[in-house]
């Protein structure tokens, strides 16, 4: 599964990294994206996503068995960044410019 699909879905998860076994961000969907959001985090939406545990909503953001350390890292920066901004720890600007919060 991709993260464009993992934020339609209408579940409460737990952001997990399984590169350095630390951050967790809780995470509640759907979340729509407006286009400046497309734009700014078109990489990370492409990333896969791997759901541990259904019942806890546990999800290893980057799969990266078959990458290289520069590219893990960068990869993992992303996508923190990408779900801390998606559960509110950016700028209430960025916020309004990433994320479309009308039903």
């Amino acid at each position: 599964m991709k993260v464009r699909d993992l934020i339609q879905m209408e579940i409460d998860i737990d952001v997990y990294d399984n590169v350095g076994d630390g951050f967790e961000i809780a995470f509640c969907g759907p979340l729509k994206l407006t286009a400046d959001g497309e734009k700014k985090f078109a990489d990370v939406l492409d990333y896969d996503v791997e759901i541990q545990n259904w019942m806890d909503g546990a999800v290893a953001v980057v799969d990266v068995d078959d990458e290289d350390y520069d590219v893990m890292e960068r990869k993992l920066e992303e996508a923190r960044s990408f779900f801390y901004s998606a559960a509110g720890y950016c700028s209430e600007e960025n916020y309004k410019l990433w994320f479309d919060e009308e039903e």
